[in-house]
């Protein structure tokens, strides 16, 4: 399969991205209509800052906050980033753990470029197995149809099978003895009662 880059699969939403200065309720009016349980969240210069999750907003929102609480204090600071321009193979065991639904996508200066998505990933890991599938099928039917192919060669001596002897029983043996014996002759009719007269005379 092609090698695939974060750059290919990682989803550019600005509404999953978000600043420090954000409030809480703003951001959780996003979580209810996002895929994700996640924000990337940056700061003033647009570099990342960290990323909030829902859980916390939920938690947050149960102290009954003012109108105005902004998420600085729920921001997670230390949290994992890709590059933009990364091997897809290489940051996949970063999802092998449940708490990563989402990464945030970096560039090369640490500006957010956007989210790389779990669901994503499982997606692309399916369409690689499919495509894996239907490759190695079309290989077996080309080497199938290609009479000078190894394999066709072998199946076509696999599937030939040569002609048994034929076995002959009693009975076609007989049939043949007979029919290889000379034609019996018959006699004329004078000739006939001659031989008869003769038969009768030795009784």
């Amino acid at each position: 399969m092609q090698q695939r880059s974060v750059r290919d699969l990682m989803r550019v939403r600005h509404g999953l991205v978000v600043t420090e200065t954000s409030t809480l309720r703003e951001v959780a009016e996003r979580l209810i209509i996002s895929e994700c349980d996640l924000m990337a969240v940056t700061d003033e210069r647009g570099k990342l800052a960290g990323v909030v999750c829902e859980s916390s907003i939920v938690r947050a929102l149960l102290a009954n906050p003012a109108q105005d609480v902004t998420i600085q204090s729920i921001v997670i600071r230390h949290a994992e980033s890709v590059r933009l321009d990364a091997n897809l193979t290489a940051v996949l065991p970063l999802f092998r753990s449940c708490a990563n639904t989402a990464i945030p996508v970096v560039d090369a200066d640490g500006f957010v470029c956007g989210l790389l998505m779990r669901s994503d990933v499982i997606r692309s890991l399916l369409y690689r197995q499919t495509e894996s599938a239907d490759t190695a099928t079309a290989s077996v039917s080309v080497a199938t149809k290609d009479p000078a192919a190894p394999s066709a060669i072998i199946n076509s001596a696999a599937v030939f099978t040569p002609p048994k002897k034929r076995n002959i029983h009693a009975g076609d043996a007989v049939a043949k003895t007979e029919s290889d014996q000379p034609r019996p002759h018959f006699l004329q009719a004078d000739e006939a009662h001659r031989v008869l007269w003769a038969a009768e005379d030795r009784l």
